[in-house]
């Protein structure tokens, strides 16, 4: 639990590090994507921390494209 705290305190340091200087240049988008994406590497660091099973990206990629796994005749 206190590798999770870590992150979480790497995180809020990162975020006051970087977004005064984004909030003053007005880079409200960059903003944004900057702190989507921090949550998110956070959530997924914490997640391996306490060994949450995570599933595989690629399945959801098999699925939006409708691959079978199968070989392909030419």
């Amino acid at each position: 639990m206190a590798s999770v705290i870590a992150i979480l305190a790497l995180a809020a340091g990162t975020f006051w590090l970087e977004a005064p200087g984004l909030i003053r240049r007005k880079q409200f988008r960059e903003l944004v994507i900057f702190l989507v994406l921090l949550l998110a590497g956070s959530a997924l660091c914490s997640a391996l921390i306490l060994q949450v099973k995570l599933p595989n990206p690629f399945m959801l990629i098999k699925w939006m494209y409708g691959w079978t796994g199968g070989t392909t005749t030419m």
